[in-house]
């Protein structure tokens, strides 16, 4: 390749990352519902695959007690004090408003403790009063799901919310081989956590119905078929089906192997553009070599390309571009 080809390839690879960095700046000018700005929530980093050990510690504790909410329900009942009972709906601000006391905030109280502090509030007007409360209906006890589902939006539950109750609530699309999505993402304020939820399932693995906490976001991405696209100097470049046991070299081989542009030991590049794992190249030839540690792992979605013989350096330009980056610019960096 000249010169000016691979001028014009690094100037495409460095538009194309200021485009996208105008997009993240834009981007985080949004607003959400509580008037902060998306970035607040936004993860702080590349999300990364969650290991068992960080889902343990993100999952609610089995007996972990239920904290009142938003549009939850509740009656109020005095025990001896009947005429007194009422029952009430937490507002937006997290109140309900009682005869004589006016406003008072339960949100974010366990029902006992919301009890003492109704309590509380009415010991200036009554002496040896005291007061239950009991959630009527769990309104703000509520999963978001997005994504590749049936039925997206807030899924409301009267018990511990679960990932796979969430999902099998909302539908899940099905896949070309009748399994459930390779994975999902759960978004919980400004955490990221990718889960593997095929591999869990696959080897019953009891993580899979992990319990979530109120007001988590669960994504599914959409993947129409577990396919890797191969792109590049190879002789038959286009979507390649992932197997349980592809490999880099398996998925070349069925691309019809390296063209001659490619030389005798490109640098192949491996682009996850939705497992969230970081980008990845190899030498050709270390690949080839058994036990060698060099196997890189293939996720559907991926984009292996191998450049022309000399791009050795590509890697660089390449691993600096978002995994996100559009099938369009692969097509104009492959091309030149």
């Amino acid at each position: 390749m000249n010169l000016l080809n691979k001028r014009s390839v690094l100037t495409l690879c460095g538009f194309v990352v200021f485009a996208l960095g105008m997009a993240h700046s834009l981007s985080n000018e949004a607003k959400n519902a509580d008037g902060k700005t998306l970035s607040d929530n936004a993860p702080r980093s590349e999300p990364q695959t969650s290991d068992m050990n960080t889902l343990r510690k993100f999952e609610p504790s089995v007996d972990e007690e239920y904290t009142l909410g938003a549009g939850d329900e509740i009656s109020i009942q005095y025990p001896g004090r009947p005429d007194m009972t009422s029952k009430d709906i937490i507002g937006p601000d997290g109140r309900v408003t009682l005869p004589l006391v006016g406003p008072i905030k339960l949100a974010g109280l366990t029902r006992e403790d919301a009890g003492a502090k109704i309590i509380d509030a009415l010991s200036p007007y009554y002496t040896k009063l005291t007061a239950t409360v009991r959630v009527e209906k769990y309104s703000s006890n509520f999963i978001t799901l997005l994504g590749d589902v049936k039925n997206p939006g807030m899924v409301s539950f009267d018990q511990t919310p679960t990932l796979l109750g969430l999902l099998s609530r909302g539908g899940i699309q099905p896949r070309l081989d009748g399994t459930f999505p390779e994975q999902c993402i759960i978004y919980r304020g400004d955490q990221v956590y990718w889960v593997k939820l095929h591999d869990m399932l696959a080897s019953s693995n009891p993580m899979a119905d992990l319990r979530l906490r109120r007001s988590d976001v669960v994504f599914v991405p959409a993947l129409a078929s577990k396919t890797v696209t191969v792109i590049g100097r190879v002789q038959h470049p286009g979507q390649i089906t992932l197997k349980r046991d592809s490999t880099v070299v398996t998925v070349l081989g069925e691309a019809g192997g390296l063209s001659d542009a490619a030389g005798k030991n490109p640098e192949i590049l491996v682009v996850h553009r939705t497992s969230g794992e970081k980008n990845q190249s190899v030498h050709f030839k270390d690949l080839l070599k058994p036990e060698s540690g060099n196997e890189v792992p293939l996720y559907a979605g991926d984009i292996v390309f191998v450049p022309q013989s000399g791009w050795n350096k590509a890697s660089v330009v390449i691993q600096n571009v978002t995994p996100f980056m559009t099938m369009a610019t692969f097509a104009a960096i492959a091309l030149n």
